[in-house]
This record gives C-alpha cells, structure tokens and sequence, in this order.
C-alpha cells in the first residue's frame, strides 16, 4: 500500500500505554473508529503519539497493532523524530520491517542544520530506506524553518510525497503551496487555520483532533475543496474554542484527557509530560457534549 497521492484527513494517533506496554485493545478501537467515520490514514506515534517518551519497543508495538487494527483499510504512517541520520535510518528499518507503508519524518532537531544540510539529510534517507516519506516541518519544536526553494529541491530529488506542513507563517506557506503543491501533497498541520489552507492549495491535514470529531473534520474538509469556503469556515469556528483547549497544554495530554471522557481512555501521558490539569479536564467535560452533539450531527 504506498502513500502517494495523500489527500482528506490523515488522523495522528496517541499512543495508548497500560502497565509500561502498548495497550492493544485501545488501539484497535480507536483506530477502527477512525476509519469507520472516513480517515484516510493513520499515523501513529508522532508528536501527538509521544514518540521521543517512547522505548523502541513500544514504537515497534504500536505500529504492529495499528497495521493489525487497520487491516489493509487505510496506510499506516509512522512517526520518526531523530536528531541526526544514524539514529533516523536505524529507525526507520526497523519500523518499516514492522509494516509501516510510509514514514513521517521531522527536520533534525537540536543541531538546527541548514536548508543544504536538511536536503543532504533527505537525500540520504531516500537512498537508504525503501519507502516514501512524508516530510514534517515544526519549526515550534525544531527550531528550523523550510523556504520554499527548500522543500521544491525535495520534491523533485527524494522519496518524499507528501508534507506536514506546520509553520505559524501564512507567507511562507503559500509560497510552499506556489512552489511544490502540485509535485506533492501538502497536508495542513495547523488544525486553528486548516480551511484557509486548503482553500490555497493543501490536499488534506494531518490532524490530531479528528480522533475525537471525524465527521466535522470531514465535512469542513469537503466544503473547503468544493468552493464552499463560508461553509468551512462557519463549521470550523463551531470548533476553535475546542481545539484552543486540546492544544492549551502540550499534546497529547489534553487529547487524552477527551478521549478518556468520551469512552476511549488512552491513558496518560509519558514523562516528562504530565496529564492534562484538573482545570483543563474540567472545561473539557463542560465542552465535549456540544462536540459531541455537533459530531452526531455530521452524519
């Protein structure tokens, strides 16, 4: 099953620990749900999945039963956050050899290397790792933006097919989508202003929130590509307040803390990050029938 192509909405899943191992049984719920109610991939253990708290084995096990809860519906992408290419090839080895049909991989972080060196990286990697891969850019966490020229020079010259695109600058982004958009899907990251970049070019998103609203996300989806921007927009400030509050702590521990309170507990999260506050579950609990009732309504 190969990832070219990426377009609607690409779930990214946390990661579900019970007794330090992966609690399989959550996985398939969760993951099954999702592609009952039309996600058009999973990607498991990235940043919403926690994947620099987690052991290699744990990695390996989640994506093992995300591929299992997944049965061939929809690809598996795998998350991979390595600061430099040694760590990035052993890991990507090894999490293609446990089925991954693609894999979602930062910039490098902590060296903060330079556009040439983040294209020497990538060239590397698709030298030595047989799958695509779809590029992630978070200069929030790594420190590193891509210009356009940048991401262009990739798109012609790796394996990458797809980009998670998350970068606070609108500009760039639009240069991005002008220079690369039609070589490549551009997936949004940035769920506060999805329906705009759609409406500029992007196929689809690589969100964290859809494992809690697919069909809002869906629907805002479809009213974006169709023409019907005041459609996505009216639907998607129905949901700002909500996503403001998943995101008002560091991920995933309020998405947690949701999808604990709708019936689909993912346990906590890993140290160092902490569970969601006792105020933010609080809001959550008061915020979530809404959801929940515009959820329902969306099918």
């Amino acid at each position: 099953m190969n990832i070219k192509g990426l377009s609607g909405i690409v779930t990214a899943t946390p990661t579900p620990i019970k007794n330090g191992c992966i609690d399989a049984e959550s996985v398939r719920d969760l993951a099954r749900y999702l592609i009952d109610h039309g996600s058009s991939a999973i990607a498991p253990i990235g940043g919403t999945g926690e994947y620099v708290s987690l052991s290699d084995r744990q990695k390996l096990d989640m994506v093992r039963a995300t591929i299992e809860a997944v049965d061939g519906a929809v690809p598996t992408i795998a998350g991979l956050i390595a600061p430099g290419l040694g760590e990035a090839l052993e890991s990507g080895k090894r999490l293609l050899d446990a089925g991954a049909h693609g894999l979602l991989v930062t910039t490098p972080f902590y060296v903060r290397p330079t556009q040439e060196g983040i294209i020497d990286y990538f060239k590397a990697l698709s030298d030595n790792l047989d799958a695509d891969l779809v590029l992630y850019e978070f200069p929030y966490r790594t420190g590193v933006s891509l210009t356009a020229e940048t991401v262009n020079e990739l798109a012609q010259t790796t394996r990458i097919v797809a980009m998670k695109a998350c970068n606070a600058d609108t500009g760039l982004q639009m240069r991005v989508l002008e220079a690369a958009g039609e070589k490549i899907s551009i997936l949004s990251g940035d769920e506060d202003v999805y329906p705009l970049h759609v409406a500029a070019g992007a196929r689809g998103g690589l969100i964290a929130s859809s494992c809690i609203l697919p069909n809002v996300w869906n629907r805002i989806d479809a009213f974006a590509k169709t023409g019907k921007l005041g459609d996505a927009l009216k639907l998607h400030s129905k949901i700002r307040a909500f996503l403001k509050l998943l995101f008002s702590e560091h991920n995933p521990g309020p998405l947690k803390a949701a999808l604990r309170l709708v019936d689909r507990p993912c346990g906590e999260p890993l140290l160092p990050l902490r569970k969601a506050s006792e105020a933010t579950e609080a809001q959550l609990a008061r915020l979530l029938p809404e959801m929940l009732a515009l959820e329902a309504s969306m099918k």
